[in-house]
């Protein structure tokens, strides 16, 4: 066996974006991300991930409303998301089909927050707050107001929170109680100085009978809603409280001073900082919490989850960069960037199978999409011959020839697809879209109508696609957590039963799926985690734990489980499985043997030293073919570096004595 082993440094747009909100639904496990664009005045967008394991994030769809700021973000009833915006509309957002995206004009003015304003199991209703001081109360089911509340005051409101009888609106100087269509008391915050109000940055009902305001001045006030007695003042922060979260019966807060601290009541009925977790070092912007977890995010570029500890949330950087032939490419908000490879020197093998390589990639162009919106999904062909760019609204491909003047030349244009997952080769696009919608397109013609491959409604949209090299299978991941086999040919699907599936990979006869487990799990390393299934009848054919693919961590101090989080295609029946750190091993399914490299070309350690607390997964694994003939395995491991720095500074913290 000959192996070529690879390093460089690839530069990734996605590594460099901060998340302003997050919203996490507990019934399903699914989160979504706010984030902005870079350029001025373009629409907010929202990233959907799966987040069951608690250590590692999947991401799904990605969809932009295109109604301007997103001001807030949560999940109602039916499982759809919810979203505010600065233009005074909300919109409902399915998380499993992009395309069902339904706007409602509420008010005139900036919709600054909502919250659920329900009793017991009925979650029909939320409260939503506009910047011209009214309290709307809204019916999510029927989608109509259902009534609203003037509050009198001439100044921003900040958050907002019911207890299903009344509803609490953060604001300056003080907190509204508004109920039985009035505001019947304002809780008043007292000042640190005559000029600077106190503002009310985050309201919380912790029990029906004592709300929690986090203010400007790093304290935590705990109030009786119904009398309007001050409980208890915690100064817990040193700067503004931002935000707020109950988990486990505990109050975390967290804001500019970023430590995500947790407040308890005590056996004496006080309350008290019981915990202080540290992992964000700039500001703190959104909690949110899903089985036993605590998630941030801020002006960090990484999410943080919190629970014994606090750390980064690992991502699958398999959807932001690709590796075909030649070429690298990664993939930014609304930009492909291509790298082309310049080979070095092989050093001397030392009997080993595994022949380290040292090369640098020349950038070659950089790639926007039609109109600069935002890139949903993309696929290289593995030959890196062919890229192939989706948005909302259309799918283009592109020929990259790094050996001409031109670098890069548009082929086609295929409109009205909202793909949700592509993938291309040398003379077929195949397309999913909508609720798994599967279609094939011609690559050379353009006008042509294409051929619809399977429809099949009910079943998530395809977020994960593969397709085998001889055209015949097509493996896809759905946002229900469910791999299908679908027959090129014929159209037939068949679901394969298997917990948590993360990644696939589609072979003529079979295919091969990766799962995970919840974070540090009992025997987590000897469950198993690849299945190769047939793709006749969906049984499963073989199967293997981490422990059998020696994916240990690599470094004892390793804060992650020994689980993998991708697959990667080699030759023949070979594939390659790899972790967060970059540690990997090569599986050869006919003769039923495991490599992995005497020497790692990384280590957790130094992934953890050098950057893995700025950069949630710091690796990202391929290969290369660039002949087909080839009897050589080119690994490829890529560390991830951002294109730009955080846009805060990390918060000082003060020490005794320090003003």
């Amino acid at each position: 066996m000959d192996i070529n082993v690879e390093n460089d440094v690839v530069v990734c747009g996605a590594a460099s974006k901060s998340a302003r909100i997050i919203a996490i639904d507990e019934q399903t496990g699914k989160m979504a991300v706010i984030r902005k664009q870079r350029k001025q005045g373009a629409h907010d967008y929202i990233e959907f991930y799966n987040v069951l394991t608690g250590w590692l994030a999947t991401r799904e769809l990605v969809v932009c409303p295109e109604n301007g700021s997103i001001e807030h973000a949560m999940f109602v009833a039916n499982g759809e998301l919810l979203v505010s915006h600065a233009n005074g509309s909300i919109c409902f957002v399915d998380p499993h089909d992009s395309r069902r995206v339904k706007r409602i004009q509420i008010a005139a003015s900036t919709i600054w927050a909502a919250c659920e304003h329900s009793n017991n199991d009925d979650r029909s209703k939320v409260a939503l707050i506009s910047h011209s001081s009214i309290l709307f109360i809204f019916d999510v089911v029927n989608k109509l107001i259902v009534s609203s509340v003037s509050l009198g005051v001439d100044s921003r409101l900040f958050d907002v929170s019911s207890n299903g009888n009344l509803v609490a609106i953060g604001a300056i100087d003080g907190i509204m109680i508004a109920g039985d269509g009035k505001v019947q008391r304002t809780l008043v915050l007292d000042r640190e100085n005559r000029r600077d109000p106190t503002i009310a940055w985050s309201v919380r009902f912790w029990k029906s009978d004592v709300l929690a305001c986090g203010d400007s001045r790093g304290t935590v006030t705990l109030w009786n809603p119904e009398s309007g007695a001050l409980i208890q003042a915690i100064k817990c922060m040193q700067s503004h409280i931002l935000t707020m979260c109950i988990v486990n019966d505990e109050l975390n807060v967290a804001g500019v001073d970023p430590r995500i601290t947790s407040i308890k009541k005590l056996a004496t009925n006080e309350y008290d900082v019981v915990r202080r977790r540290t992992g964000p070092i700039r500001d703190v912007r959104s909690l949110a919490s899903y089985d036993g977890r605590v998630y941030a995010s801020g002006e960090d570029f990484d999410i943080f989850v919190g629970k014994d500890g606090c750390r980064p949330l690992v991502q699958q950087w398999k959807t932001n960069i690709e590796i075909g032939g030649e070429i690298v490419a990664s993939c930014g908000e609304n930009f492909v960037d291509v790298w082309w490879k310049q080979t070095g020197d092989d050093e001397p093998t030392r009997g080993s199978d595994f022949v380290p390589q040292h090369f640098k990639s020349v950038f070659l162009a950089k790639i926007f999409s039609p109109k600069q919106t935002i890139i949903t999904c993309w696929s290289l062909s593995r030959c890196g011959k062919q890229l192939a760019i989706g948005t909302a609204k259309n799918v283009s491909i592109y020929s990259i020839l790094p050996e001409t003047r031109r670098k890069i030349a548009k082929i086609a244009t295929f409109d009205d697809v909202a793909p949700t997952a592509l993938h291309i080769s040398e003379k077929v696009l195949t397309v999913c879209r909508g609720d798994f919608e599967i279609l094939q397109f011609q690559c050379a013609q353009e006008n042509k109508k294409p051929r619809i491959v399977i429809d099949q409604s009910e079943c998530g949209s395809v977020v994960k696609l593969d397709v085998s090299r001889c055209g015949q299978l097509a493996a896809v991941l759905t946002t229900r957590c469910q791999v299908f086999l679908v027959n090129v040919a014929n159209g037939q699907s068949r679901v394969v039963k298997v917990d948590l599936p993360i990644d696939v990979i589609a072979r003529k006869e079979s295919a091969v799926i990766l799962c995970t487990h919840p974070a540090f799990a009992e025997n987590s390393d000897q469950k198993k985690v690849v299945y190769e299934v047939a793709a006749t009848n969906a049984s499963i054919l073989k199967s293997a734990s981490s422990l059998a693919l020696r994916m240990t961590p690599t470094s004892p101090k390793s804060f992650m489980p020994g689980l993998p989080i991708g697959l990667c295609r080699l030759r023949g029946d070979r594939f390659a499985t790899y972790s967060y750190d970059g540690h990997f091993s090569l599986v050869d399914l006919e003769n039923q043997k495991v490599f992995t490299p005497p020497d790692a070309p990384t280590t957790a350690k130094h992934a953890v030293n050098g950057g893995m607390m700025e950069n949630g997964g710091v690796f990202v694994f391929g290969a290369r073919q660039i002949e087909k003939e080839e009897k050589v395995d080119r690994i490829v491991v890529l560390r991830i570096a951002g294109d730009e720095e955080p846009k805060v500074d990390g918060f000082r913290l003060k020490k005794f004595g320090m003003q």
